[in-house]
């Protein structure tokens, strides 16, 4: 150890994933926080991906830092690796080899892993394992790891050594022809036993739950020996595995009787009557394979067990008269946990067994088995806290429906393989459930949203384990609809019937359906799901889905039943709307609303706002607060004889405020950021649904200096059109400095763009800028663009760059143009060098209405001069740098209404061209400025 100077320990036991083991080692170099906040924002796009915490990567910008840490020292890396197999240390950025002072010592055998198979699965490292030593230096070894994993847990202590020791020990006695069911029973074999004491309460079972988890039992589960587990000192005759019948000791507390036959012996062994007789210490009792008369068993008289298993047992039919003489049941009142596994126990449940059964037991376990003869109600067992129900061998149902109510200390059950459950009985009442297992119920109909416990943190529905292949599940309907807890949703496998899946007001952060099949799934409703990050869909997405509503929002939102509405917190979620294979959405209808922004989750007075059930008859219109007051902090108004609520109606007296979205429809509101979006697949989703919605609204967004980033709009060699975009509507934005960022070298962008508003941007320099171009020609851009609206956007400068045309026309749709109140404004529409122009005039044929307000800088409406042959009216105040107008027809004859002396210092290029006063019909208020107090100021 002295060659070292630094050492660093990475204890990876519980492994997690190779990210994890990198952080590990980042904290223990203790690395700044500017570094570790790294790993939460890879997370987080993980989360965005829906990539599995095991199967996330490190991170190789904080590996070159921790490999710039390790190379100033001399340095030994103690690694237990918790993982079955050898991890790449160089991709966490620990270098190995000649040139490099860094060692690493390796263990795989923490947290009593057995993992045989990894001396074969190690590369040239040195490998040294230590296998030889007396009993005590094993015990002594078997200590040390135990108080390892005591440092993970609180109030066991002592009691960690005991429980490791009665795994081993009991593991290498018989692992191979003992099924212990680690996994589902270490807990509860510890706490039978004794080893953790207390088991009247619920404290010594939660301590036992919580030692169970740092230790991988999984390992024990295939029946394989640990190559150390004989060399262990155990207590003599207290752990036993039996291969025989012979009698149970005295001091024994765990008996497990494996009755293995030779071919000559018969399949079964019979338990002679006295075999229990003398074990009074005895708690723990698993017995396989055995015959025995079930209406008097042997054990009886064991009346301190607390945990009994019958696996593969039958009954010893007896004559009519020892039916007369059998024992009573007594043990069941001191039985705490009941494991049944393919045995037919058809127990007399009588009112005095049933009540010696429901004094303390805590845990039933059936699986392919029963204790009942016709059907059982689970109510009468009160103080259950975990059902296993698994492919019984008869139904247990009464046909009640409240077969689980007033088990209030329940918190697992399972019922899966019960294919003839058609209606899951109500649950209300079993306030503390927690996991819900229905994997193979084929027979239901449906699940919840009634008779569910608010209780829920886990479900599972998963229809690939049912017994018989050939039956299709029946369910057509999954509502987990009020389940606030519910964080594990688990569905598979094939659904033909299912239409409807509800999960609102859940927790889910993930909801995987790449494995389902549900060719009739119609309605996914997820409202006020406030983690939900990612949706992993089917590789074909749903081709029948017509109704797709998220809603993470609480603030009162109205849409159609039939539309696909969306709303998402993060532009990181578009990846989970759109299909990765074939890039196209993941639902069937064609109207969709995907609303960006970040809830406010309370109100002033702290109280949740609730989201009112949705009709059929609601309308499309978006209700929310009132509208919020312009962000302009001058609103005087300089002419008495204006009104500027009348300036932004148009002349068809829509007004622009009332926006209406249309049947495809993104809003992008508060508390969106699009600032740190990286991932080519969250660019290639956003870009896809941009191009696929015909009307966009933009408001009180505080963070966003463009509505998307110039290098979200081209990858792969594609480019973002906005192909489908009909409507505009941007307001209240105070950093937005520039609106869109097309190019029109490879593409045609805005082709089908009709309306553009736009109000209270502060900030804002243009509307389109000035993108990259080619050298022909471009009749499609904006060619049906109607009507432009901008209002209070004081530091804006130009609003479209007129780039390539044909004859002198561009904007040949364009009817409206509304600016009101941007005095920075010098020209709407800049035109660039290389514009193709007939006699330097470009033609709008559609021109009929111009309102300009208070446009103190304008010089130019258009660089080049304007033909307007359909103009119709013209209104003006306050543009006094303005000195043309369009040129018009000789017998259209518009309105001017403007003031007087703005109007006789216009210039004008002559009768013949169309650009004569005489050709127009001026109107000069006479009052159009307000009065000025009277008197003078003396200096």
């Amino acid at each position: 150890m002295k060659k070292f100077d630094k050492i660093i320990h990475v204890d990876c036991s519980r492994w997690k994933s190779p990210r994890a083991l990198q952080r590990t080692i980042a904290q223990e170099l203790k690395l700044p926080q500017r570094v570790m906040d790294i790993f939460d924002m890879y997370d987080e796009e993980d989360d965005f991906k829906g990539v599995d915490e095991g199967s996330r990567a490190e991170i190789l910008f904080i590996g070159k830092e921790i490999h710039q840490v390790l190379t100033v020292h001399r340095c030994l890396v103690i690694f237990h690796n918790g993982s079955s197999d050898m991890v790449n240390l160089s991709a966490s950025g620990v270098l190995q080899g000649d040139f490099f002072y860094t060692k690493v010592l390796w263990t795989f055998r923490g947290r009593l892993r057995l993992n045989p198979g990894i001396s074969d699965k190690v590369d040239d490292s040195h490998m040294f394992i230590y296998s030889n030593g007396i009993r005590y230096e094993w015990n002594l070894l078997l200590k040390e790891e135990a108080g390892e994993i005591a440092g993970y847990t609180n109030k066991l202590g002592k009691a960690v050594e005991e429980c490791c020791l009665y795994l081993l020990s009991l593991n290498s006695q018989g692992g191979d022809i003992m099924d212990y069911d680690w996994d589902n029973h270490a807990s509860s074999y510890w706490v039978c036993d004794g080893i953790i004491q207390g088991g009247q309460g619920d404290e010594a079972w939660e301590l036992a739950t919580a030692l169970h988890q740092h230790i991988n039992t999984g390992d024990y589960t295939f029946n394989t020996l640990p190559s150390f587990g004989h060399r262990l000192e155990t207590p003599p005759r207290r752990w036993i595995l039996s291969k025989d019948n012979s009698i149970v000791h005295p001091e024994s507390t765990s008996f497990f009787l494996a009755a293995v036959a030779s071919e000559s012996d018969p399949p079964l062994r019979t338990l002679p009557n006295v075999m229990f007789h003398q074990p009074n210490k005895l708690r723990v009792l698993k017995l396989c394979c055995c015959t025995f008369s079930f209406s008097a068993p042997p054990f009886s008289c064991c009346h301190s067990l607390k945990f009994l298993g019958l696996d593969h047992c039958k009954d010893q039919q007896v004559e009519e008269d020892e039916k007369q003489d059998r024992p009573t049941m007594d043990f069941f009142h001191s039985l705490w946990v009941l494991d049944i596994c393919h045995t037919d126990w058809e127990l007399d449940l009588s009112a005095n067994i049933t009540e010696q059964m429901a004094a303390n037991i805590r845990e039933v376990h059936i699986r392919k088995g029963r204790i009942w003869c016709h059907n059982f109600s689970w109510r009468q067992l009160r103080k259950l806290h975990k059902l296993r129900v698994i492919e019984p061998t008869s139904p247990w149902q009464t046909g009640k429906m409240d077969e689980f109510s007033d088990m209030v200390k329940m918190e697992y059950l399972d019922l899966s393989g019960n294919s003839t459950i058609q209606v899951l009985p109500c649950l209300s009442g079993a306030t503390r459930v927690k996991i819900l297992v229905l994997d193979g119920c084929t027979g239901l109909e449906h699940v919840g949203p009634e008779g569910l416990p608010v209780s829920l943190e886990s479900f599972s529905l998963d229809v690939c384990t049912r017994v018989d292949q050939n039956e299709q599940a029946k369910i057509s309907c999954i509502s987990l609809a009020g389940c606030g807890r519910l964080l594990k949703f688990i569905l598979r496998g094939s659904l033909p019937n299912l239409e409807e899946l509800d999960l609102s007001g859940t927790l889910v952060k993930t909801l995987d359906l790449k494995e389902v099949h549900a060719p009739n799934l119609q309605k996914i409703i997820l409202l006020e799901c406030l983690l939900l990050h990612a949706i992993i869909w089917p590789e074909k997405g749903l081709p029948t889905l017509a109704m797709l509503h998220i809603d993470s929002s609480v603030s009162p939102v109205q849409t159609k039943l039939h539309q696909t509405y969306v709303t998402i917190m993060d532009l990181r979620f578009f990846q989970s709307l759109v299909l990765q294979t074939n890039v196209r959405f993941c639902w069937k209808s064609t109207r969709f609303h995907l609303n960006l922004h970040v809830p406010c989750t309370t109100n002033v007075n702290g109280q949740s706002y609730m989201k009112e059930k949705m009709g059929p008859g609601n309308s499309g219109q978006i209700m929310g607060l009132p509208r919020p007051k312009s962000l302009a902090p001058n609103t005087y108004t300089t002419y008495i004889d204006v009104s500027v609520g009348n300036i932004i109606i148009d002349h068809d007296y829509n007004n622009g405020m009332q926006f209406q979205p249309s049947s495809c429809h993104v809003e992008i509101g508060k508390g969106i950021s699009n600032a740190k979006v990286e991932s080519e697949q969250v660019i290639r989703a956003t870009m896809f649904a941009m191009d696929n919605i015909e009307s966009l609204h933009v408001h009180d967004n505080s963070s966003i200096i463009i509505v998307i980033p110039e290098y979200m709009t081209s990858i792969d060699g594609r480019e973002l059109g906005w192909r489908h975009l009909k409507q505009c509507h941007v307001v209240r934005c105070p950093k937005l400095h520039t609106v869109f960022t097309p190019n029109y070298d490879r593409i045609y962008p805005f082709e089908e763009i009709e309306t553009f508003w736009a109000s209270d941007l502060l900030n804002v320099h243009c509307i389109w800028n000035k993108g990259r171009t080619f050298s022909g020609t471009d009749n499609t851009s904006f060619s049906k663009l109607k009507s432009i609206h901008l209002y209070s956007c004081p530091r804006l400068t130009f609003v479209l760059p007129l780039l390539m045309g044909i004859q002198g026309s561009y904007l040949h749709n364009l009817g409206s143009l509304h600016i009101v109140k941007c005095g920075d404004l010098k020209v709407v529409f800049s035109v660039h060098p290389n514009l193709k122009l007939k006699e330097d005039v470009l033609e709008f044929p559609s021109l009929k209405h111009i309102h300009l307000y208070e446009l103190y800088k304008l010089q130019h409406i258009c660089e080049v001069k304007m033909h307007a042959p359909k103009l119709e009216r013209v209104w003006l105040r306050g543009c006094w740098s303005l000195r043309r107008l369009p040129a018009v027809s000789r017998h259209s004859g518009p309105i001017v209404d403007c003031e007087k002396d703005w109007w006789e210092k216009l210039e004008w290029d002559g009768l013949e061209v169309g650009h004569h006063p005489s050709l127009f019909k001026p109107r000069h208020s006479s009052h159009y400025k307000k009065s000025l107090p009277r008197g003078s100021v003396l200096w």
